[in-house]
């Protein structure tokens, strides 16, 4: 978009000084805007009042004649030299990108001839109103606004003249779709202004103030898995899992299906819609690599399942066959021999509990579960109504093993159950202080052949007070050594 100076010549004006001392700006009125956008289609060059995203409308005028019109709307997904300019990194330009507007059409109806300074007042004054006007449609302010010249017809006085920044040209390539370009070979220019003294410092802050945040509220959370990797992710779950669906009237591969889930719990989604929003969020690269369903009629645009059909598949999937794809995955990519494996229970409060100890089934093959030395009456459940999952991460995040808590007892007691089914030799266990218990402590040690990092605190007086007793001097990390004193709650 760039201004454009109309041919014809609105006679009856006064001299350039009291025309430019007089003009005003508004907001359009709605039932001028067939007008409005007639001007546009048939003056302007690009032939198309189309604006998308937050739009607003604005008319220059003197003594209720049109001098200009002007479109802002949503500010483009992707600029590399704007985002260098406010030194925003990949993560924080959807963050913040509210924040701006572009004036993407700009039209001046009296000739360059007789009012050459016309242009850069009308900038001016729009300008200054813009923040105030955005804040009452939008619910947020506005802080910048940029726009594109075309260079082959126009060198962008007006902009220069009204205090913009020219930070060099585009690469060319217009948005077709979401995360979809086309190369018109037609570079632009880029101009930007900052619409305050200190809106430039707060654009560039490492964080926003709470008044700054947007308030569609946070976006979905970037893809863990960098893209060069989601192919091998996808093939694991094609070769390794299968599919409970019935084959008639499928419309998404269950490979693809998985992978979009791992991918979202992994990123921190927690529940079918969150994960619907992480699926929507992914750019059609991702997409094509996790061999989603080609749009019918479109190009290099796909289909994702919907909220419904993940709620759908996660009912019916195998969850022990899911959890070893995925361990095997992880381990494929990082083979760097495992050294600390930190485990810690979380419920997930929408789901189903496990079954207790004697309906839950065993996984073929696998070893059935060793009595727990956990005296029965420190078996009681704590998450009776919701499912506790224990999962075994390393300190990259990498998932080594995982099990469901069983509606009759507890996590403590389900640990001290499985720990004799894993093969742990030559490590390090971490875990917080409900774990530390002689059963669990004398099976790490002799029965598993690792080591363990256990918390010991005041919800185990006794055994707080036999170690206070048994190890009455100073240790690191101790007061003595590190200006601390032992934490003994």
């Amino acid at each position: 978009m760039s201004i454009h100076l109309a041919d014809d010549f609105v006679g009856g004006l006064p001299p350039e000084l009291k025309l430019l001392s007089a003009v005003t700006v508004r907001l359009l009125d709605e039932s001028e805007r067939d007008r409005f956008d007639e001007l546009l289609a048939t003056q302007h060059y690009l032939k198309n009042p189309t604006a998308v995203g937050q739009v607003l409308r604005y008319v220059a005028e003197y003594q209720g004649r049109w001098l200009a019109v002007l479109t802002f709307s949503s500010a483009s997904f992707h600029l590399k030299p704007r985002d260098r300019w406010l030194h925003w990194s990949a993560h924080q330009v959807p963050e913040r990108r509210h924040l701006l507007a572009q004036n993407s059409r700009f039209l001046v109806l009296p000739s360059t001839g007789s009012w050459p300074n016309l242009a850069s007042r009308v900038l001016k004054l729009v300008c200054e109103r813009l923040p105030q006007d955005w804040q009452e449609h939008f619910g947020h302010p506005v802080l910048a606004v940029e726009t594109f010249v075309d260079p082959q017809r126009f060198k962008g006085t007006c902009y220069k003249a009204a205090g913009w920044q020219l930070l060099g040209r585009t690469q060319g390539f217009g948005r077709a779709w979401q995360d979809f370009y086309t190369d018109t070979q037609h570079p632009k220019e880029l101009w930007v202004r900052a619409l305050s003294p200190a809106a430039l410092a707060q654009l560039q802050a490492p964080e926003l103030p709470p008044a700054l945040a947007n308030p569609a509220g946070p976006r979905p959370p970037d893809c863990p898995v960098p893209t060069a990797q989601l192919d091998s992710l996808w093939e694991a779950f094609r070769d390794h899992m299968t599919d409970p669906r019935k084959p008639k009237g499928l419309r998404h591969q269950l490979a693809s299906f998985l992978t979009l889930i791992a991918l979202a719990v992994a990123a921190g989604c927690q529940g079918p819609h969150a994960i619907a929003e992480f699926v929507g969020s992914l750019n059609h690269g991702q997409l094509r690599h996790l061999r989603c369903r080609p749009r019918s009629g479109t190009r290099a645009q796909y289909d994702v399942p919907s909220e419904r059909t993940i709620r759908r598949l996660l009912q019916k999937i195998e969850a022990e066959e899911l959890k070893k794809v995925l361990a095997n995955w992880m381990g494929r990519q990082n083979a760097a021999p495992v050294k600390v494996i930190h485990f810690d229970g979380k419920v997930l409060k929408n789901a189903h509990p496990a079954p207790a100890r004697s309906q839950a089934p065993t996984a073929s093959g696998s070893p059935a579960p060793e009595p727990s030395e956990i005296p029965l009456d420190q078996q009681k459940p704590r998450a009776d109504k919701a499912l506790t999952l224990v999962n075994f991460m390393t300190t990259d995040q990498r998932l080594i093993d995982q099990i469901a808590v069983p509606a009759d007892t507890n996590e403590e007691a389900a640990v001290a159950a499985h720990l004799p089914t894993m093969n742990l030799v030559g490590m390090r266990l971490t875990a917080d202080a409900a774990h530390t218990t002689k059963a669990n402590c004398r099976q790490v040690t002799q029965g598993n052949g690792a080591d363990y990092l256990f918390f010991l605190k005041g919800n185990q007086p006794l055994a707080l007070a036999k170690a206070e007793q048994l190890l009455p001097g100073d240790f690191p990390p101790s007061r003595h050594h590190g200006g601390q004193r032992p934490r003994t709650d």
